[in-house]
């Protein structure tokens, strides 16, 4: 599986630990979904953008036979923002710096994912549960660090099938085909309109003042 480095402006240097992986999916505007392009370039972007940050450290096109990687692992990008899960038997908050977030090209409430995304999820996934000893069940969607606030990657994906690849005890990194009760790519899945013009909404960390209320949750929570 070929990685190619598009490197993003919005991440920070400092990180707790690669503790999660959250997936994500890029979303879509006026039933168009983001298109590949205009991810990349909001996630780097040119000119210049200072508000409304957002990146991820992979992006996973819909039929491009490759990965993007555009933060590094070992540095914080903003993909999870306001988002809270239980690790190791503590309740943490913004997990940006405790997590690796994955994105996938297309929205997954209007549109199935593709087989190469499945195929590429899962080979990335695996590769980095056993990089960082991370457990099947701190891989996660952006839907359950933050419900109510994102419906990502949302209600196509297909989340039965996902985690048996991910906690197979099988030492074959590639997985298996997708299963064929999924239907196969066609004319209406290939000529999905895509957006040019894409806005995603920051994955920041919260203020300085939002994370001392969170470290007094995390206390006395």
């Amino acid at each position: 599986m070929e990685i190619r480095w598009v490197e993003s402006h919005f991440f920070d240097p400092y990180k707790i630990a690669n503790e999660m992986i959250i997936i994500h999916h890029t979303g879509s505007k006026n039933g168009k979904i983001n298109s590949l392009e205009g991810t990349l370039a909001w996630f780097k972007p040119d000119p210049w953008r200072e508000h409304s940050k957002a990146s991820a450290q992979y992006v996973i096109p819909r039929y491009e036979n490759y990965i993007v990687q555009m933060v590094r692992d070992e540095h914080t990008s903003y993909h999870a923002g306001e988002s809270s899960w239980i690790i190791k038997g503590v309740k943490r908050y913004n997990l940006n710096d405790r997590s690796i977030g994955i994105e996938l090209q297309g929205d997954g409430n209007l549109i199935e994912y593709s087989s190469f995304q499945y195929e590429a999820l899962i080979w990335l996934t695996r590769r980095k549960m056993e990089e960082f000893r991370i457990p099947p069940e701190l891989v996660q969607g952006h839907e359950h660090i933050s419900p109510g606030r994102k419906v990502d990657p949302g209600i196509y994906f297909d989340w039965k099938y996902f985690r048996y690849e991910i906690s197979s005890k099988t030492q074959i990194i590639v997985p298996e085909p997708y299963p064929t009760t999924q239907p196969p790519d066609n004319d209406v899945v290939l000529r999905y309109p895509e957006e040019r013009e894409v806005t995603i909404p920051s994955g920041e960390n919260p203020s300085f003042f939002e994370r001392v209320l969170d470290i007094f949750r995390s206390l006395f929570g």
